[in-house]
């Protein structure tokens, strides 16, 4: 099990390199720069040119880039240029607000795809498992920034219910909660579905069901069960995408997380910025993955066999 931890931890140094290197080239063909941003109409194109002489925005590419990759290496994401605050500290700083919004996105997504699945996949081809279908279909439709505002229409708006920006307690959070966990128990539900068929007609379900189990026992303890790795990889990788920031969800709340701070930084031509938040993003969401495949050992021994060999 170490050797296997130590192994896929040593795999995000090459993932590292190279989305860094992706980000910088990226953000490096966009028109204008962040000098354009800061400087507002008044400076000079003079000051302008010799303003982006001291940033060192003018060395070519290749130079810009290992001059930020030897401060990486050292542990060093850099100082955003436009608001001249530590890349690290400002991203720690938003990290709470995505953690909430992507655990309860989570457990939004959670608590309707695998109840819906298993009714699906139990009452197979019945009205029930068509309406679960269309229901999981609509949730693959509807686009997030849709859906965010038509709830902060009717909910915030017209009922007033909830707040419709901000993070302010555990009430704010219900808008965009439920924003990024439809689209996310659309996906988990197809899957529990399928995932639930598969083993449903297992041989050993039988021979519960001969033993006199009753039916709500041999479902939820026996078959939901074996047919979880293909729920928690599917629920797994949805959480670590909203931990990368759901961008669109935060965007429309006005959320102060990850992903509105990546799309702020875009705006402002802030590589140093930009560059450093996807890095750790990625790094959070490998070590999620990697979670992810850690629990597979207590869900099937025969998993757990294999790692400690």
């Amino acid at each position: 099990m170490y050797k296997y931890i130590i192994k896929r931890l040593l795999l995000l140094i090459p993932i590292m390199l190279a989305v860094s290197f992706i980000v910088f080239f990226i953000t490096d063909l966009a028109p204008g720069d962040v000098v354009d941003i800061i400087s507002g109409t008044e400076m000079s194109v003079e000051d302008k040119e010799k303003l982006r002489e001291e940033m060192g925005l003018n060395d070519p590419f290749v130079i810009r880039y290992f001059r930020y990759m030897s401060g990486l290496v050292r542990g060093d994401l850099g100082i955003s240029l436009v608001t001249k605050k530590d890349v690290f500290q400002v991203y720690i700083s938003r990290l709470p607000a995505t953690l909430k919004l992507a655990t309860a996105g989570t457990v939004v997504a959670l608590s309707i795809a695998i109840p819906l699945g298993i009714t699906a996949a139990v009452h197979q081809n019945s009205w029930r498992d068509s309406g679960s279908m269309v229901l999981g279909l609509l949730g693959l439709s509807i686009p997030t920034f849709w859906l965010g505002l038509l709830m902060i229409i009717i909910f915030s708006l017209k009922l007033g219910w909830f707040p419709s920006i901000g993070n302010e307690g555990l009430i704010s959070v219900v808008l965009p909660a439920i924003t990024v966990g439809s689209g996310q128990a659309a996906l988990t539900m197809r899957t529990t579905r399928s995932s639930m068929l598969e083993v449903i007609r297992q041989d050993y379900l039988r021979t519960a069901r001969a033993k006199g189990v009753s039916e709500k026992v041999v479902i939820r303890k026996h078959a939901l069960k074996n047919a979880l790795i293909p729920i928690l990889t599917v629920a797994g990788n949805q959480f670590g995408i909203a931990m990368g920031g759901a961008v669109m969800t935060e965007t429309v709340f006005a959320w102060p997380g990850i992903g509105r701070l990546i799309i702020d930084s875009i705006n402002n031509r802030d590589t140093q910025m930009v560059t450093g938040a996807i890095i750790l993003t990625t790094m959070l969401s490998s070590v999620v993955i990697l979670l992810i495949d850690i629990a597979y050992a207590f869900v099937d021994p025969r998993i757990k066999a294999r790692y400690t060999k």
